[in-house]
């Protein structure tokens, strides 16, 4: 998957979403270890250096998200394959994403994750032509769960005690997704 063939900056109300670039990984950092992000983020990073040589791995699905100039949040968009039968592989190679955030606590409350969740399903849809899109969080990461609920994706999926979290304990997960159908749909209900 590559952002290139898209138009950016992405603009919404209050923010502008690009593709990420190595050198964003120290103003990110600043931010991205404190505790209330990394309590739901998938890996705990010692120290900026491993903070950057992961940022770098990755800037092929990482978006930054600035607001005022700053940068707020980061986000992935990370295409892959749909299940399909094997004589429908090819029509289901790179139809899905999975997109996920975080952002700089000091701006939690003010409904950016919804606007930043929405930028990300126009990419999504209207960018990249995807059929489908998931979002995954713990359950009991309520603000996550709340954004992409006020983002129009459904939740799909509860799963009981199916993800061991750093803390040594096991958690319960949601699923949530959209189809490209149910995007145009809201579109068209948003007009």
């Amino acid at each position: 998957m590559s952002f290139e063939r898209l138009e950016w900056p992405l603009l919404t109300a209050r923010l502008t979403l690009r593709p990420a670039r190595a050198s964003d990984a120290a103003e990110i950092w600043g931010w991205q270890q404190l505790p209330e992000v990394i309590q739901w983020t998938p890996r705990q990073l010692a120290s900026l250096e491993a903070f950057t040589d992961h940022w770098v791995k990755h800037l092929d699905r990482t978006l930054v998200v600035a607001q005022g100039g700053r940068l707020i949040g980061s986000a992935k968009v990370s295409v892959q394959n749909a299940w399909s039968q094997e004589e429908v592989v090819t029509q289901a190679a790179g139809a899905e994403a999975e997109i996920g955030w975080a952002l700089d606590p000091s701006i939690h409350g003010q409904g950016y994750g919804t606007e930043l969740a929405v930028s990300l399903l126009v990419i999504c849809f209207d960018g990249l032509g995807l059929h489908r899109v998931v979002g995954i969080c713990f359950a009991d990461n309520a603000a996550s769960a709340r954004v992409m609920e006020k983002a129009g994706m459904r939740r799909e999926a509860h799963f009981r005690a199916d993800s061991l979290h750093r803390d040594g304990r096991w958690y319960d997960t949601y699923c949530y997704a959209m189809l490209a159908s149910e995007w145009a749909q809201q579109r068209a209900s948003d007009s």
